[in-house]
């Protein structure tokens, strides 16, 4: 697994992130309550009309009293998600927040200094998670250790002067809870996740108790109401990407090379916009036929799989989390190479097949996780010929509910 974080993907989600978001200053209804109130943002959305994944909190922004609760509720659609608050967060997301376009793709010193004290969820180049930012970690003040786990410490009422406040790597349907404390300065505190970085951010507006705020229920509909604005703006798309990659490319009009579909039978693993599909679902081919899935975004190819192997979050027994090597790595046959291939364009993408098997269809049989696949100007393929009948379904070890079937004679 290449490194999770890089500037480019989360400049694409800030886009994002204002879209779903604009519509939160309209939320003008409400008046102010007695006694606290928990309000709940939904980490990521799920579509039931199609798997897919959004890289924002739904809402974005949640307006509250001294004394509140904010929850936040993993939807589980298998993006790896954190929640995360402090002072650190503060200064990393306004630094960000101050920056151009231009200078979002390649920040300034300060922008990147600013980042540089919260964790990274990868420690560098390796498969191993950083603990302070995977497990749930608290603390006062400081920064948190790029090696070392936190302290094993419970969580203080969320006062506005922790430096960090992590929820960890949230587990499906997770809940991450900030009590607000009562003493708490009326201001903007920002929220981020420690793997999509500045690209996913809300904030918790913290307010005098006399100011009205609209009420839990209306803020949990207004959260409802950018996830289906988000979900409009992915739609179009969807059925393209089913069709497979002819038609995305007809739809983009990027002109596919030959060999994409010489010898070969073509699918899409994933798609714009966090479509996460394989397209076509369902493919026949003959024995000693191939099928080879050119991947979008961070996913994985992965037959027969168990309990022990179909999914990249694993739980230690000591409740640490960690990658799970099973779930990440090739099995059966190469993967991503480590450096990958050079060359194509934003245009004219460069497609390029860079791991090829033969699979008699009997065992575990894994692509690993594909990291450099975010799209031109390199789209990376991976080839698995398939020497016996029988029909085979497949799945991705990131997202669940991304399942596909190959039907072999």
């Amino acid at each position: 697994m290449r490194r999770l974080v890089i500037w480019a993907v989360a400049v694409v989600c800030v886009v994002v992130g204002v879209l779903v978001g604009a519509s939160v200053l309209s939320a003008k209804t409400g008046v102010a309550q007695m006694g606290a109130q928990t309000f709940t943002v939904n980490v990521d959305g799920g579509n039931p009309v199609a798997n897919e994944s959004f890289i924002a909190y739904f809402p974005n922004v949640v307006r509250v009293h001294p004394g509140d609760t904010v929850v936040f509720h993993e939807v589980g659609n298998g993006e790896p998600h954190t929640a995360t608050v402090g002072t650190l967060v503060d200064g990393a997301v306004s630094a960000f927040a101050k920056l151009s376009p231009a200078e979002q793709n390649n920040p300034p010193a300060a922008a990147r200094a600013a980042d540089a004290k919260l964790p990274q969820f990868t420690e560098g180049q390796s498969f191993n998670v950083t603990p302070s930012a995977a497990d749930p970690c608290y603390l006062a003040s400081g920064v948190p250790s790029a090696k070392a786990p936190c302290p094993k410490t419970a969580p203080s009422p969320f006062d506005g002067t922790q430096s960090f406040d992590n929820s960890g790597w949230l587990d499906s349907k997770a809940k991450f809870t900030v009590h607000i404390s009562s003493a708490t300065s009326p201001g903007t505190y920002y929220f981020m996740c420690l793997i999509h970085r500045e690209g996913m951010t809300g904030k918790i507006i913290v307010v005098p108790a006399s100011t009205p705020v609209p009420s839990p229920s209306a803020q949990t509909a207004l959260g409802k109401s950018q996830l289906k604005a988000a979900e409009a703006q992915i739609a179009p798309f969807v059925p393209i990407v089913r069709q497979g990659i002819q038609a995305l490319a007809a739809a983009r009009h990027v002109q596919l090379p030959a060999a994409v579909t010489a010898g070969t039978t073509p699918v899409i693993a994933g798609g714009p916009a966090g479509i996460d599909t394989f397209g076509p679902k369902v493919v026949k081919i003959p024995v000693g036929g191939s099928v080879t899935w050119y991947l979008l975004g961070l996913h994985s190819i992965t037959f027969n799989s168990t309990k022990a192997n179909n999914d990249v979050r694993k739980t230690a027994p000591d409740g640490t989390v960690h990658i799970n090597p099973l779930a990440l790595l090739p099995a059966g046959g190469p993967g991503e190479p480590q450096k990958p291939p050079s060359g194509g364009s934003q245009k004219n993408p460069k497609f390029v097949v860079v791991a090829s098997s033969t699979w008699n269809g009997k065992g575990f049989h894994n692509s690993g996780i594909f990291g450099n696949s975010h799209g031109p100007p390199l789209i990376e393929g991976y080839k698995i010929t398939f020497t016996h009948a029988g029909t085979y379904k497949y799945i991705c070890t990131v997202h669940d509910n991304m399942k596909g079937t190959v039907i072999v004679g």
